[in-house]
């Protein structure tokens, strides 16, 4: 079960740990049922699976792991939160997720609901995200969405068939299926597509790329203007 933790680590695309005592110390594990299937060298944990300590919390109606394969198979309303040093919070919410150990790789899976992310800043700022799947690369601080990916904050809703977050850049690039930023920025609204959008996390800044198109709408004037190669 003490494994569980790097798939949290993963998923919130994070650099890992220097010391596995830093995540262990002061743990607690708790699951309805536990079973060791030795014969097939793997452990099942059933029925509110629950690991938590100060800076980690992690759901799920049930979790595999098989040691051969030094894989972690968890399923049913999947929750997972991380507590940062800045004091800002991660949480995911899904109902499939597989952490590969020795890649250090996990998968997100949708069922009745999307894959659900919720980032709050430590100055209490919202970033919530959304897709059909995830897929995290903790190696190269990566994680690709898949299937009616939205981003949305305080004032700015994003729309896109596929998205890239890369942290060490801390940014979002939106593709595919003519990405589209619909919002209001400094007095005025808009609604643009292009190519590809890039969303800065933490300055909140957005560029649009390639095919700009749009209208921008002046909340004093109460006129639209075309917007053309438009970085708001």
């Amino acid at each position: 079960m003490k494994r569980l933790l790097p798939l949290l680590l993963l998923l919130l695309c994070s650099p890992p740990l220097r010391a596995a005592e830093d995540f262990l110390m002061g743990s607690v594990v708790k699951s309805d049922k536990w079973k060791m299937d030795r014969t097939n060298d793997r452990e099942i944990f059933e029925g509110d699976v629950s690991f938590r300590n100060p800076r980690y919390t992690l759901k799920a109606d049930y979790a595999l792991y098989s040691r051969p394969a030094q894989t972690w198979n968890m399923k049913g309303s999947v929750y997972m939160l991380r507590r940062l040093k800045d004091r800002s919070l991660v949480e995911v919410n899904c109902d499939k997720a597989v952490y590969l150990e020795t890649l250090e790789e996990a998968m997100l899976d949708r069922g009745g609901l999307p894959v659900r992310m919720k980032y709050t800043g430590p100055d209490g700022r919202v970033l919530r995200g959304r897709a059909d799947k995830a897929f995290a690369e903790n190696k190269k601080g990566l994680m690709n969405f898949e299937g009616a990916f939205s981003l949305s904050t305080e004032n700015l809703d994003m729309y896109s068939r596929k998205a890239l977050y890369n942290n060490t850049e801390g940014t979002f690039l939106m593709f595919e299926s003519t990405p589209l930023a619909a919002g209001n920025r400094q007095d005025y609204d808009f609604a643009i597509n292009s190519e590809k959008i890039k969303f800065f996390k933490d300055s909140r800044d957005i560029k649009f790329y390639n095919r700009v198109t749009g209208w921008v709408k002046d909340l004093g004037a109460g006129s639209r203007t075309p917007a053309v190669n438009a970085k708001p």
